[in-house]
């Protein structure tokens, strides 16, 4: 039983009863008049999973996310149109032969709220779907599970109790999927399937440490054969791809260092009946690098031959005694203006740091060792096959690196040898080709490649007329970011690359280079679809799959270009499509389309494309409901007539010849969003689907810059937006709005500060004061706000002292005497992105000038409210201020006298 979905708006959605599954059925149509949205309707609505292909594509599986917290998983049969549905469900996963689905499934908010309130752990189960008999089960705290290589077999890692000691493995059940039957393992601590076949490689960690060790099962055969067992604790296990190999590091305590050091074990064969059992052990190898130590925290890696090993070493870090002095407990912090990396920066990554390490390859046959990084590479990349590697060294850069993006030099390292040879100098972008051979990497703004075997170069992109690095970026940096690089064709032969719109196939050695599509005769952007996550290149003798964009119809969809060289559009919409996947093994396509009024669903077909059917219906109640529609406007940049545009989202409630008030959000680009659907929600701030069904046109234009000139140049773009939608006759002029957040919050303070154009606005995180501001730290970084202002966002391009007049002019709190729209301003105080004291700037220069203005400080926020009762706050305050300002509605007094300390605190305390 089961039924087939179509676009039915005005049916029920069905998603009833206590069980684990159950059948959607869809309803009749209903014939109700739309109804005005509400905040009380949100709660139903529905955004889309990812989508989950079986092998043979007769399955599709997808998460269904709710505003209510009422999730489910969706279990698709594309053959009969059956769809069950999982309550709560998500990560699934099918069994490598299709058989089976399993995923986890998580307590309803209810439970986890009732759990919490009992102080108990919130603890997740298993859901098994079986395809062929569709029947399913349910097996409560399995925290993580994982299906063997051949699909035979499903491993379940219980959770453990609340008394389990710290350290101690977890209970793993093997179930035989064929038989239904168990097997059970205590204090499991690590656990992974060969890629290949059903054995499972364990490691335990017992109390104590007396029982842990490396183990080996055959689940076929019930053969459980200890590998190696010792009173210390064992790293991740790592098997070779496609064989029966095994690596994993093993702990060794020493009592004159504070670090520990560790043996590589490894083993081949093991599907055998006489596997080799390998160990290195620094400590017994006298070429070890004296005072070094191999690392736990890099997982040892096999060479794709099975010959090599290859894992990370650091310099060991002795005990010492230490003088301890009343100094010694100060809290002070040194910071040095000459330090490559600020303190704040070094304490974000201070785990990486301390984790950084070099590294070096075991060559298992000749038992020889073979340091790939140090001090002159710190960094290595393997290519496929591990013959050969390449090293990065950015030391000769690191004074530049402060403020600038960090170069490095390139070189060639013999993995057999560990001989290095300098290949280029300074280089920012690189990429290896598919199967070692090449070095690719960009110098003015051309590609060059790198031959490992020969050692030549060659540049490859000269015969393309066409740039290769973004002429559109408008951001001050010193190089070009390229456009990208789709892959390399088989053996290396060449690279596809791309320009603004098109593919090029250019030669690996330099003999020639050829534009692949014709994008750029329409605007249309063409970029490689990887249908197959495992294709290690692209073949070009076979139909390759390509998203095509318009860039100003703003249409979407996919071409297919065939061996012949002709593109042939397959899909191309007036909507946004995405997510192009194939099933494994089978011409079964799937994608997806969504448009502003059309909810995003999941469409399949063959390899045409052309007949997809749709397969879920997401949404489909919207039609009960009054809902807007989204256009295109188009506009010139007054300053250079670029050509811009935005979108105009209608009230959903419009009746032609009727003036509405409209809000204006702006951060930089926006037009590229016009088909993107908006669940209405309460959580979510300048929400367009929620200021459309108040009744407002929503606009959002695109902005571009000129350098040193931010403020000025949003100003720009927006006035001349704003006053091509009022030629239409559609809008109020004296009731228009303006908001933004972070960067779109900087640029609505600034045009508050200096148009007449709005009634109202709102900022939300806003930069301020340029000044203040160009010399504070990006905390949720640890970044300075130096090289972000000059390069990145503000495009200020020089520093704060070479043009001082740009800097104030641009700064928004300096024009506020000239402030005449109410402004509202929100921040967190715990604000890492822009420090949430330039509002408190804000707040006080529109106090001492006596203007509109309200700041809302939310305590314990970041850069934006994490915290619900937060998110609804601000959401609804925006409505209030709006609907004042704009629609004339009687203001709430925290609007026109504020809300007194002591009052808001008794607020907070009767909660």
């Amino acid at each position: 039983m089961g039924t087939s979905i179509g676009r039915k708006r005005n049916s029920e959605h069905s998603a009833a009863g206590a069980l684990s599954l159950v059948l959607l059925a869809a309803m009749a149509p209903g014939g109700a008049a739309q109804e005005p949205l509400t905040v009380d309707d949100y709660g139903k609505w529905e955004s889309l999973g990812p989508p989950t292909l079986s092998a043979d594509g007769e399955w599709l599986v997808y998460r269904i996310t709710r505003n209510n917290e009422e999730n489910e998983l969706r279990i698709v049969n594309l053959v009969s149109d059956s769809t069950w549905i999982v309550r709560f469900g998500s990560a699934p996963e099918f069994s490598e032969d299709g058989s089976w689905i399993a995923y986890r499934i998580e307590p309803s908010e209810e439970e986890k709220a009732e759990l919490r309130e009992q102080d108990k752990p919130i603890r997740s189960s298993l859901g098994l779907f079986q395809v062929a008999t569709r029947d399913t089960l349910m097996i409560a705290e399995v925290s993580a599970f994982a299906f063997s290589g051949d699909g035979g077999f499903l491993a379940m890692e219980r959770h453990k109790s609340a008394e389990a000691e710290e350290g101690v493995g977890a209970d793993l059940v093997v179930r035989d999927l064929g038989s239904g039957a168990d097997i059970s393992f205590g204090n499991v601590s690590r656990f992974a399937w060969s890629d290949e076949g059903h054995l499972l490689a364990m490691t335990l960690s017992t109390s104590g440490d007396a029982g842990n060790g490396v183990q080996l099962f055959d689940p076929a055969t019930g053969v459980l054969r200890p590998l190696d067992s010792k009173s210390v604790r064992y790293g991740d296990l790592s098997w070779r791809e496609d064989a029966y190999d095994l690596a994993l590091l093993r702990a060794e305590p020493d009592t004159l260092y504070e670090d520990t050091a560790q043996v590589v074990l490894a083993w081949r064969r093991l599907d055998s009946d006489a596997p080799q059992a390998l160990i290195y052990d620094p400590a017994e190898d006298e070429s070890f690098p004296e005072g070094m130590r191999i690392v736990q925290y890099r997982t040892p890696v096999w060479s794709d031959d099975g010959a090599t090993i290859l894992f990370g070493i650091q310099a060991r870090k002795p005990v010492t005694e230490k003088q301890v002095s009343v100094r010694d407990s100060s809290t002070v912090e040194v910071w040095h203006a000459g330090d490559t990396m600020v303190i704040p920066r070094q304490k974000q990554i201070d785990r990486r740091l301390s984790e950084e390490n070099f590294l070096t390859a075991w060559h298992l046959d000749s038992a020889r060792l073979v340091r790939l990084g140090d001090e002159l590479t710190e960094e290595v990349r393997l290519p496929k096959g591990q013959r050969l590697a390449l090293g990065l060294d950015e030391t000769p850069y690191e004074a530049y690196g402060r403020f600038f993006p960090t170069p490095e030099d390139l070189y060639r390292i013999d993995v057999t040898t560990g001989e290095k040879t300098l290949i280029q100098e300074r280089v920012l972008w690189f990429y290896l080709s598919s199967s070692g051979r090449y070095a690719m990497y960009m110098e003015d703004e051309q590609y060059w490649t790198y031959d490992f075997d020969s050692g030549e170069r060659a540049q490859i992109s000269a015969e393309v007329a066409t740039p290769l690095v973004n002429m559109e970026d408008d951001h001050p940096r010193p190089e070009r970011f390229p456009y990208g690089v789709a892959g390399w064709t088989e053996d290396d032969s060449s690279v596809i690359v791309y320009d603004r719109y098109d593919l090029w196939e250019l030669r690996s050695d330099g003999s020639g280079a050829e534009r692949l599509t014709a994008g750029a005769e329409e605007e249309v952007r063409h970029r490689y679809v990887q249908l197959d996550p495992e294709q290690e290149y692209i073949d070009l003798s076979s139909p390759i799959y390509l998203h095509v964009i318009g860039a100003y119809t703003k249409k979407a969809g996919y071409a297919r270009l065939d061996p012949d060289g002709a593109t042939e559009r397959l899909v191309w919409l007036d909507k946004w499509v995405t997510r192009l996947q194939k099933a494994e093994d089978a011409e079964v396509y799937l994608y997806s389309a969504q448009a502003f009024d059309d909810s995003p669903d999941y469409f399949v077909g063959d390899a045409s494309l052309s007949e997809a059917r749709q397969v879920t219906e997401t949404n489909p109640f919207q039609d009960d409901y009054g809902w807007g529609r989204a256009e295109l406007i188009e506009y010139e940049n007054p300053v250079n007539d670029a050509r811009l545009q935005g979108i105009l989202v209608y009230p959903a409630e419009y009746e032609s010849g009727e003036r509405y008030p409209m809000v204006v959000y702006i951060y930089e680009r926006l037009a590229d969003r016009i088909h993107r659907y908006r669940v209405p929600s309460e959580r979510s701030a300048y929400n367009p689907t929620v200021f459309s069904s108040q009744g407002y046109f929503v606009f959002m234009p695109d902005i571009t810059f000129r350098k040193r000139d931010p403020g000025f140049s949003a100003l720009e773009c927006v006035e001349a937006a704003v006053n091509k939608v009022l030629e239409s006759g559609l809008v109020d002029r004296e009731r228009i709005g303006i908001m933004g957040h972070s960067w779109g919050g900087y640029e609505t303070t600034f045009i508050a500060a200096h148009s007449d154009l709005f009634a109202a606005a709102v900022a939300g995180a806003p930069l301020t004061n340029l000044v203040s501001m160009y010399g504070m730290i990006f905390w949720n970084t640890g970044l300075p706000e130096t090289s972000h202002f000059q390069y990145s966002q503000e495009r200020m391009e020089v520093p704060l002292w070479q043009d001082l007049e740009a800097y104030l002019g641009n700064s928004p709190v300096m024009a506020f005497d000239q402030l005449e729209t109410p402004l509202l301003m929100a921040f967190g105080d715990e604000d890492g992105n822009v420090d949430w004291h330039q509002g408190i700037e804000a707040y006080n220069f529109a106090r001492r000038l006596d203007k509109d203005f309200v700041l809302l400080v939310y305590r314990g926020e970041n850069h934006g409210n994490r915290q619900k009762a937060n998110q609804i706050d601000y959401h609804h305050r925006q409505l209030e201020w709006f609907n004042y300002y704009l629609k004339g509605e009687v203001p709430p007094t925290w609007i026109t006298e504020g809300v007194s300390w002591i009052e808001q605190e008794a607020k907070r305390a009767t909660k």
